[in-house]
């Protein structure tokens, strides 16, 4: 099969599509926004292996929940993991799993792992990305070492959470990481922290996340000059728009002084 990085779904009859805004439930398969009903593609049983192998995926990024929807769409052997709780993971972040050895956890933080290693883009809104070779690659390491690169991973993530926080205020906190600092966003609900600002230098991004058992959203909100997009309790800055780190500092005061 062929896998394409796009910003949204094309929407053309002979493509297939992953969490790229569409539904169908035939060829494309999305669990957010108005279709937040649906399983995640990792757990998804609509998902079979399709017919014509030589089709294309269209996808918007590359996790654990798209990658096993891969697998589906590819007929591949699924990981001998806990998918229920891949779903809930990819819904609600890790802290849904508080045993951070949990293989399951390990198999969703070693695939980005693993696609940060491979250098996965990052989406475009001017173009696609044709990523078939860096999928294929994924595609041939074993589960195992893909585990293995989660539990090594996550050491590092938790260097990384502490290492690299740049302030807190009571409920919110602010993170500015590189490309080697592996920080999981939703590590920070475990101690209090609901809404969490990342400063990501190596894309000039900033996102917002909140804790999904809180009330805050902020998706189609305006944070301090700037407009997020995206799943309301996980938004990021205008995509080919380049941000600073006082730019995000910014967005965690606005937000620390508004609570």
């Amino acid at each position: 099969m062929r896998y394409q990085l796009w910003s949204k779904a094309s929407g053309r009859g002979c493509v297939f599509s992953l969490e790229a805004g569409m539904d169908d439930g035939v060829r494309n398969f999305d669990h957010h926004g108005q279709y937040s009903k649906n399983p995640s593609p990792c757990n998804d049983g609509r998902i079979q292996k399709a017919s014509d192998l030589n089709a294309a995926v269209e996808i918007t990024h590359i996790d654990a929940d798209t990658f096993v929807g891969i697998l589906r769409l590819a007929g591949k052997s699924l990981p001998n993991i806990d998918l229920t709780l891949l779903e809930q993971i990819d819904l609600k972040g890790s802290s849904v799993c508080p045993i951070k050895t949990n293989p399951t956890l390990c198999y969703s933080v070693g695939i980005t792992a693993l696609a940060r290693k491979l250098n996965f883009p990052r989406v475009s809104a001017e173009q696609w990305q044709d990523v078939t070779a860096i999928v294929e690659e994924m595609i041939s390491v074993p589960d195992t070492e893909i585990i293995e690169m989660g539990r090594e991973a996550q050491t590092k993530s938790e260097n990384s959470y502490f290492h690299c926080r740049k302030a807190v205020d009571g409920k919110v906190g602010f993170w500015a990481i590189g490309a080697q600092d592996p920080l999981d966003p939703s590590r920070p609900y475990e101690d209090g922290v609901k809404i969490v600002v990342v400063y990501r230098n190596h894309y000039k991004t900033v996102s917002i996340y909140c804790d999904p058992k809180s009330q805050y959203a902020f998706a189609g909100k305006i944070v301090a000059g700037i407009e997020f997009a995206g799943h309301p309790k996980a938004c990021s800055t205008p995509r080919g728009v380049e941000f600073s780190e006082d730019d995000a500092l910014q967005v965690f005061k606005e937000i620390s002084k508004s609570l």
